[in-house]
């Protein structure tokens, strides 16, 4: 018996670290709640993050050696004070403030409780959290925000070759604006429109006044996979868009945005990563999950699937990376 035990016990340790992670989650949650990260950097004893969080003190040394444990506090001779870097991500109106996506994660963790449930059917999903990037929601996820500038500059110097000037762009589910306000400033492309559902400019409204104004940018409101484009571009742009819907939609969007390419312009596909099998890279599998919790039917698809469908469209892959995110840039025969 105690040799079966023995043998065991490695998967055990496996299995129970994963299965528990989900309290690291809330910890960082509950200190965001309690206000631990609103005013930092600092330096402080127990005493004072207690009398600061308005809870008693063997709370307070509780919740800050956890927050030490996982390496977000530092601690030396009964001082506490936050990591410098992680502090950064806590500054108010800074375009990194991530104390809303933190706390957002409440609802991800309730929706999630009901996984099984939803995969069965019995369950409904939760319209909150489907539509919480939608209606203006996004701005309020200032860390993802800054997460799609990062990943949006390491896309957006490759595709700058493939603009010729006096472009005209299309940006598929573009409405944060990023793409089209670079684009603009870094080539002499014509224009970038932006497709997107009614409530998706938010943002873009702000980051491209100026190119509204002018006319560089301009915002068209549609659907992706049944926009009847009123003329043809040189580029057309799918950013991350596909994995919000279910497979037979995704071909529809992929033939769509292709019908609105001009011959000789080119197709521009970003995404996350996924491989053939579905089983990586690193976290992608589970971001799979988090679309069909979202979305019925959704899933981040294989780059191989939409690489197939463009090639039967008679799109030749030109320029193909994975970083963070995959980008593919087909060509459209003359």
């Amino acid at each position: 018996m105690f040799e079966k035990d023995r043998l065991v016990q490695p998967a055990w340790n496996d299995i129970f670290s994963k299965v528990t992670s989900f309290r690291q989650t809330l910890v960082i949650i509950a200190a965001t709640e309690l206000g631990y990260f609103d005013d930092v950097p600092r330096k402080e004893a127990i005493i004072d993050i207690a009398k600061r969080l308005k809870i008693d003190e063997q709370a307070a040394y509780v919740l800050i050696n956890a927050l030490v444990s996982l390496d977000l506090v530092q601690a030396k001779l009964g001082v506490y004070w936050t990591r410098p870097d992680i502090c950064e991500l806590f500054v108010p109106s800074s375009g990194r403030d991530i104390r809303f996506n933190i706390l957002a994660l409440k609802k991800e963790i309730e929706v999630w409780s009901n996984m099984a449930g939803i995969i069965r059917g019995e369950c409904a999903r939760d319209d909150s959290y489907s539509r919480e990037l939608f209606d203006g929601g996004i701005e309020k996820f200032e860390g993802l925000g800054l997460l799609n500038r990062l990943d949006a500059e390491q896309m957006i110097p490759q595709i700058l070759g493939y603009v010729p000037e006096n472009a005209k762009i299309l940006d598929m589910g573009g409405g944060e604006g990023y793409y089209a306000k670079r684009l603009i400033a870094a080539t002499q492309a014509d224009r970038v429109d932006i497709l997107d559902i009614p409530t998706g400019f938010s943002i873009s409204e702000k980051v491209n006044h100026e190119e509204l104004k002018q006319g560089k940018v301009r915002h068209i409101i549609g659907d992706a996979r049944t926009f009847a484009a009123p003329e043809a571009y040189e580029i057309v742009l799918a950013n991350e868009l596909t994995e919000l819907f279910k497979k037979s939609d995704k071909r529809m969007i992929i033939d769509n945005a292709i019908s609105c390419v001009k011959p000789g312009g080119h197709f521009v596909l970003t995404k996350f990563p996924l491989t053939i099998d579905g089983t990586g890279p690193g976290r992608f599998p589970i971001f799979s999950m988090r679309m069909l919790m979202k979305f019925e039917g959704a899933f981040l698809e294989p780059d191989e699937m939409l690489a197939d469908w463009c090639r039967d469209a008679g799109l030749d892959l030109v320029h193909a990376t994975e970083q963070n995110r995959t980008l593919m840039i087909f060509r459209k025969p003359q």
